[in-house]
């Protein structure tokens, strides 16, 4: 019986181990794309919500695509569908960059509105339900 006990201790601790291995780009959403953007949002009390990795491919000077993949942290409420995988688009308004993480749908998209400096895009997140904003917080993402 000890030796069970210790033949699945030794192998759960490898797997811990072998699945905190990576490059430096991993997030725990799987391998982030070379040029990705680290991703965390965060409800209105500050609380992290969400982490994952976005990648930006400029269409021209105003409009990006691009792809994201996220996961929540724990069991947030709120947030709207800013998990799992995706294609998003972007523009230029205001003086803002806008993306859409799920453009093909009006009553429940998640935009990000922030601000885009060298490797980093920070600001606000918005969840757009039939109501109108159903959920917000916080974004930061951080080129990597």
């Amino acid at each position: 019986m000890k030796t069970l006990i210790l033949a699945i201790s030794i192998a759960a601790i490898a797997s811990f181990l072998s699945s905190c291995e990576d490059g430096g780009s991993d997030t725990g959403v799987g391998p982030a794309p070379s040029g990705a953007y680290q991703y965390a949002s965060y409800d209105t009390n500050g609380t992290a919500v969400v982490r994952g990795w976005l990648t930006f491919a400029w269409q021209d000077s105003n409009h990006i695509t691009g792809e994201w993949n996220l996961e929540k942290i724990g069991n947030p409420q709120g947030i709207g569908p800013q998990f799992g995988t995706g294609k998003l688009v972007g523009s230029f308004f205001e003086g803002k960059l806008v993306i859409e993480l799920n453009p093909q749908f009006r009553d429940n998209n998640l935009q990000l509105v922030g601000t885009l400096k060298t490797g980093d895009y920070r600001g606000e997140w918005f969840w757009i339900s039939f109501v109108g904003v159903s959920g917000r917080g916080t974004f930061e993402a951080v080129r990597y």
